[in-house]
């Protein structure tokens, strides 16, 4: 396993194949939306409660995200497909207020230069 990116605590990780399912009961989903922007797969997941360090991201597989959020007695899971495959390179993830929004570049686009 590889830490990729660390943005304002948030790692993204990529892994394979183990998708480190808790084994203990009580995860819920939490609300998530998933869209294309530009050239971008954008991830909004809803945790609130849950502090910084208590969040792990990881790409599965180019084409899944797995989301795991813990504290103040809350958990969240998160395993989603997303609708393209993507990369972490160039990959931009932020925590404020309870929403976590992971960016991340769709494989196979250049990202230009701002």
């Amino acid at each position: 396993m590889q830490d990729l990116l660390r943005h304002m605590g948030i790692v993204i990780r990529v892994s394979l194949g183990n998708l480190e399912k808790p084994e203990q009961g009580g995860y819920r989903e939490p609300r998530h939306m998933v869209r294309i922007e530009d050239d971008y797969v954008i991830t909004e997941v809803e945790v609130p409660g849950v502090g910084r360090d208590g969040i792990t991201v990881k790409l599965l597989d180019n084409n899944k995200l797995f989301v795991k959020a813990e504290g103040n007695g809350r958990k969240y899971l998160l395993i989603k497909e997303l609708p393209a495959p993507v990369t972490v390179d160039g990959s931009h993830a932020e925590y404020r207020n309870g929403l976590l929004i992971i960016r991340l570049p769709i494989k196979g686009t250049s990202i230009g230069v701002e």
